[in-house]
């Protein structure tokens, strides 16, 4: 059912590899709040945000985040980010994906990604993938 996004009370951040056009648009007329990065931060200097910065500050002010490659679960500086400030997250598992195909795949899974951005309170990341959520590791701290 749509509209979850839209009466949830519930803030998207959108990660740069999201863009500032095709994705957010699509989310917002789905009724979705989204914030961009270049909205954030101005266009220029959004480029060159490093990734743990936003991650922090979107978390701390209580945005859900998605991401364009789950592959932010694995880097050791996105990782300990998403991990200490105990963020929401949600990327794409195939991050080669045209815009268009982006936007779907979070339209198609509105109701889980509300769901679980509301029900969990431990820090998370699910990739979406066309038929469905996964949750993935954070790898954070890491293993010795």
């Amino acid at each position: 059912m749509a509209g979850e996004a839209r009466d949830s009370g519930l803030t998207f951040f959108l990660d740069r590899g999201l863009g500032s056009v095709i994705v957010p648009t699509a989310l917002r007329e789905a009724g979705w709040i989204v914030e961009t990065m270049d909205e954030r931060y101005g266009k220029d200097r959004s480029q060159h945000i490093p990734d743990q910065q936003w991650i922090e500050e979107a978390t701390i002010r209580g945005d859900v985040l998605l991401c364009k490659d789950i592959e932010i679960a694995s880097n050791p500086l996105e990782a300990q980010a998403l991990y200490v400030s105990g963020a929401r997250a949600f990327a794409l598992a195939n991050a080669a994906l045209p815009g268009q195909e982006m936007f779907r795949r979070f339209l198609l899974h509105e109701a889980s990604i509300v769901n679980h951005a509301k029900r969990i309170t431990v820090p998370f990341i699910f990739a979406v993938h066309e038929d469905r959520l996964r949750r993935k590791s954070i790898r954070y701290p890491l293993k010795r």
